[in-house]
Order: C-alpha cells, then sequence, then structure tokens
C-alpha cells in the first residue's frame, strides 16, 4: 500500500490538500512539542485544536480573503519546512519517516492568527458569549 504522500498528487486541489495537511500537522507537532499538547496558549486562556478545526480555521481564512486555492497552495508550500521534511535523518537504526515542520515564518503566522482570534472573542465576551451571537445570527438570517 502506497502512502498518500509519495504518489504524485493529479489535481492542484489534491496538491493544496496535501500542502494544508502537512501545515496542520505540522503546527500541532510543533505545539505539542512545547505545551505537551496541541493548545495554543493565548493572554486570556488556552485555545485546543485538532487536525480538522485547523484544517478549516487556516483554509477558511484565507479564501474569505478572496486567495485562490493555487495562492494557498502557494502559501503553504512556503510556509512548510520542505528541507527539514526531506532529510530524513532522524534516526541511524530504523528510519521510518519524519513529522513535518513549518519555518519560522510559519509559526508566527499561525500564532498571530490564534492570538487574533483570541482577541476577538475576548471582545464578544468570551467562547459561549461569541458561540451564542453566531447563533443568533444564523436564525435571523434564515427569517
Amino acid at each position: 500500500m502506497s502512502s498518500t504522500f509519495t504518489t504524485p498528487a493529479r489535481t492542484l486541489a489534491e496538491v493544496h490538500q496535501r500542502y494544508l495537511t502537512m501545515v496542520t500537522d505540522a503546527y500541532l507537532f510543533y505545539l505539542a512539542s512545547i505545551h505537551r499538547r496541541p493548545v495554543y496558549r493565548h493572554q486570556y486562556g488556552d485555545i485546543s485544536l485538532d487536525q480538522p478545526a485547523l484544517h478549516g480555521f487556516i483554509d477558511s481564512y484565507l479564501e474569505e480573503k478572496g486567495w485562490s486555492i493555487q495562492r494557498r497552495c502557494e502559501w503553504y508550500a512556503k510556509i512548510v519546512d520542505i528541507e527539514a521534511i526531506s532529510k530524513r535523518g532522524n534516526s541511524d537504526f530504523i528510519d521510518w519517516g519524519t513529522v513535518p515542520a513549518l519555518k519560522p515564518r510559519g509559526i508566527k503566522w499561525l500564532n498571530a492568527c490564534f492570538s487574533r482570534l483570541g482577541e476577538m472573542v475576548q471582545a464578544q465576551g468570551g467562547w459561549k458569549a461569541a458561540v451564542f451571537q453566531f447563533d443568533n445570527r444564523e436564525k435571523a438570517d434564515e427569517i
């Protein structure tokens, strides 16, 4: 059985998903290496993350800014540290691969995104208040 990452991508959408997955995995590994679990430590409290949430947050944020799938793919490729992944020198005994890594620029960008998210949620009165306001807006849009 071949890995998804070792078979060539056929479409831009596949390449986009692969790079997005590398970015999210790399950021989750980075957070876990610092905090022993995948959380962004904000001054107002922890932001707990998982891969699907991170996928949606990153990609929808850039899509809402008007970035095309091509531009998002290029951005993800720019912030992933491909050289660190391709070195594959983690072990002299058995080396079954390495975890993806982000360049410092990618880490700074994602940290800034979550810092801003925390500020926006705090300005709404906290997470429960922000979710309540969002739900009420959706209900008003349905009417």
